[in-house]
Order: C-alpha cells, then structure tokens, then sequence
C-alpha cells in the first residue's frame, strides 16, 4: 500500500478523481511548481520554491496504482512516480507523486497559485 499525493485531474471533483474515490483523502501541500501543459492538464516539478495545493491519498492498492501509472505515462516517460514530502496540518509525510522533470519543454505555463482549480478557471 502506497500514499500518493495528487494535486489535478486525480483530486475529487475532477475529471479523473472517480479513479481515488474509495480511499480515504486528506487535504495536502508539497513544495515545488504547478504547471498547466497546452494539452490542459498539470505537471509538479519538485523544487524548494513554491508551493502546491492537493490532496494525501491514503493505502492505494498495487492494482490501482499500476492503472495510474498508465493513466499518467510512465511507461512513455510523460511523468515519474516518485517519493516526496508533503505536509497536511502540521505533519510531514513522504508520499508518493507522479511529476514532470521540465515542464516548461512541453509549453508548460506556470499556475502561480499551485491550485489546479484556479488553472482550469482560465
């Protein structure tokens, strides 16, 4: 069992959040930009500077995760699956997320707010 963090389309209310909806969610931060890509979805690039609003996604199964991973493509080298720190409340925690190296060469623009729904109100 995995925690992820999500901070776009996989968070509740969004396009794909149906996919996370049986495990439990907290509201997250991680540091690091926000990207909007041409193609309308978001990219994390993990950094020391700025912050990104999301959600902890707790316990996600091997099966979901391998869907996820595919949803997000890791096998064609679109994102990576890696270990971060996140904080929810005044915790810290090391979950996993799904990120982008360089956003900005695939026409990323970046979300100054680190909120994918302020993104999308565009």
């Amino acid at each position: 069992m995995t925690d992820l963090f999500v901070y776009g389309t996989l968070m509740r209310g969004h396009v794909q959040g149906g996919l996370l909806k049986r495990f439990e969610v907290t509201q997250a931060t991680t540091t690091g930009r926000m990207y909007r890509l041409p193609a309308g979805y978001p990219a994390l690039q993990p950094g020391p500077v700025g912050v990104v609003h999301g959600e902890l996604v707790r316990s996600v199964d091997a099966r979901t995760l391998s869907l996820l991973d595919q949803y997000e493509g890791l096998d064609e080298g679109l994102y990576e699956r890696i270990e971060i720190d996140i904080v929810t409340g005044l915790r810290t925690y090391g979950a996993q997320a799904y990120v982008m190296r360089d956003p900005e060469r695939l026409g990323g623009i970046l979300v100054p707010s680190g909120r994918w729904a302020a993104a999308i109100r565009r």
